[in-house]
């Protein structure tokens, strides 16, 4: 499968990213000579910094961001936003009250303070639409705070998708939503954390009829597959198009992967899978194994092809 087209990214100079985070732009030369940030060079031989690497470096080095707009970011200078606890309750009122602003910067502080979007996404933005349901099933809240929440949010996620560091085009992933099944939220999210372990994960759309999966399977071969259930209108035709995808997978050595509310245990019994992912978390795990389990079956080809 041809890999997916990133946007260009942003370049900075070395003196931009030492102000972004408040150092020294002998200091920043330096990581850069240690290989600790990677750059890239213009025409004129001039080093620059993609602005993705930048936020790479400030996550896993823990490094405030002194001016976060220079990083293409915003955030505020509220360091409770940095905590996970009470974080939810605080996404919640902001969606509610259609506070984008307040929105982007509590999940942007927690990415930028190098927290896994994996946790964000489980114990704050999952957490908040959880509440938000519960307000909206005892009439404290309109459906329409509810559909504009989800809106805000959606376009969050695009936001943080772009800033992630681009991924390993050779081991691709796709995921979908079935027929009649409008939630785009999870199916986004599950591809935001296997980007985030180096998978080239792409959504590829809501209410997919299961034909149309099975001929993605078929035309692709990706090594994943999931599929995010939030809703089931007929469960026996459900299972029927479920096994569909599973034969075309087994075809292609593809790994299916299931999360949503809607699958219930008894429906569980009844499919074929390589797992169940009630979590981001889980979600994240799995395809940090089966990253590793592909970076070792590639390892011994490229030595048997060498031993040939």
């Amino acid at each position: 499968m041809p890999p997916l087209r990133e946007s260009t990214d942003k370049l900075l100079s070395p003196k931009q990213v030492a102000k972004a985070i408040g150092a020294s732009e002998s200091s920043l030369k330096r990581w850069c000579d240690q290989g600790l940030i990677k750059t890239v060079k213009t025409a004129g031989g001039h080093r620059r910094i993609p602005v993705h690497e930048a936020l790479r470096f400030v996550r896993e080095q823990n490094h405030a961001v002194v001016e976060p707009h220079i990083l293409s970011m915003t955030a505020t200078t509220d360091r409770k936003a940095r905590r996970i606890e009470g974080v939810a309750e605080r996404l919640t009122e902001a969606l509610l009250s259609n506070n984008e602003l307040t929105c982007r910067a509590i999940v942007f502080d927690m990415f930028l303070a190098g927290e896994s979007v994996s946790r964000i996404f489980d114990d704050v933005v999952a957490a908040a639409f959880r509440a938000i349901g519960d307000k909206w099933e005892f009439h404290e809240a309109e459906v329409y705070q509810e559909r504009c929440s989800c809106q805000i949010m959606l376009r969050l996620l695009h936001e943080l998708r772009s800033h992630q560091v681009p991924p390993n085009p050779s081991c691709v992933a796709l995921g979908a939503t079935i027929e009649g099944d409008q939630y785009v939220l999870p199916g986004t999210m599950a591809e935001i954390v296997l980007r985030s372990v180096d998978w080239d994960a792409r959504l590829l759309g809501t209410s997919i009829p299961f034909d149309s999966m099975v001929k993605a399977v078929e035309t692709h071969s990706p090594e994943l597959f999931w599929l995010s259930v939030s809703f089931i209108e007929d469960e026996a035709a459900f299972i029927a198009g479920f096994h569909r995808l599973s034969a075309a997978a087994s075809k292609t050595k593809t790994a299916i992967v299931v999360g949503g509310r809607a699958l219930t245990s008894e429906i569980r019994t009844r499919l074929s899978y390589s797992a169940f992912c009630d979590t981001m978390r889980h979600l994240e795990e799995f395809g940090k194994t089966m990253r590793r389990q592909t970076d070792i079956a590639s390892q011994k080809s490229r030595k048997t092809r060498k031993n040939a």
